[in-house]
């Protein structure tokens, strides 16, 4: 399967997920006519891998099977269906980026604006490029992220060419709703001599679209917003 394919793949079970709602419905809102139509969909045992895939042939049989429900998900606190798990081959592709951040040490207050480009390496390692323009200067950012399925634990090592280097480390969760949030925090770093602390969530609100919400803390402060930055996929034609 080639990555444009795994892309729309990835992007049909998220758009499918999000209009449907993998929502927490309990079993007396089904009829019984519906389930037995439709029965309980769970995770089967296993780890099978699967080449060219971070998730497992039965994670990825689970999501596949959830996206194709007619019916409304029932709840997993009445023993319904298992919640879908986060693929990470979500992230693969071309991305716009733009926000705007406010002055500190790292850099002045203004519009950041640029392009991400997200490449597979193997099972759950990926790696990007970021080319981006900010008031002071053009920015590159060389990132590595690596995702733990068991533990549903992502860490992302950006290495910026203004000079810090940020690991940022934390667990992906799920909603009913089908979004997913990456909630993550940085070793501090030190720059304009000040020690800064960065903390965060990546939140995943759709096939096509997501948004990184920062704070700052620096010399031992409370965290403070540092502002909003959005990723849009750069949708290619097909051929």
């Amino acid at each position: 399967m080639t990555i444009a394919h795994r892309i729309a793949r990835t992007r049909a079970r998220l758009a499918v997920i999000a209009v449907l709602g993998v929502t927490a419905h309990p079993v007396t809102a089904q009829t019984r006519a519906q389930i037995e139509a439709e029965p309980i969909v769970k995770l089967r045992a296993g780890e099978t891998l699967v080449a060219g895939q971070c998730l497992t042939r039965e994670e990825l049989d689970l999501l596949d099977s959830l996206t194709t429900l007619r019916r409304p998900t029932v709840g997993v606190e009445s023993d319904g269906d298992d919640p879908a798990p986060f693929d990470p081959h979500y992230f693969v592709g071309t991305w716009e980026i733009e926000g705007v951040l406010p002055d500190s040490p790292l850099g002045e207050a203004g519009e950041f604006y640029g392009t991400e480009s997200v490449r597979h390496l193997e099972g759950c390692s990926y790696e990007s490029t970021i080319e981006a323009g900010s008031v002071d200067s053009p920015v590159r950012v060389d990132v590595r992220t690596e995702y733990d399925r068991r533990a549903q634990y992502m860490v992302r090592l950006e290495e910026d060419s203004r000079g810090p280097q940020y690991m940022k480390v934390g667990r992906v969760g799920g909603d009913p709703g089908g979004y997913f949030s990456h909630h993550w925090q940085a070793a501090p770093v030190t720059s304009g001599g000040q020690r800064i602390r960065l903390a965060g969530r990546t939140f995943i609100t759709s096939p096509d679209n997501y948004e990184v919400q920062m704070r700052i803390a620096m010399d031992g402060g409370d965290f403070a917003n540092f502002g909003r930055l959005r990723w849009r996929r750069v949708i290619e034609d097909e051929p």
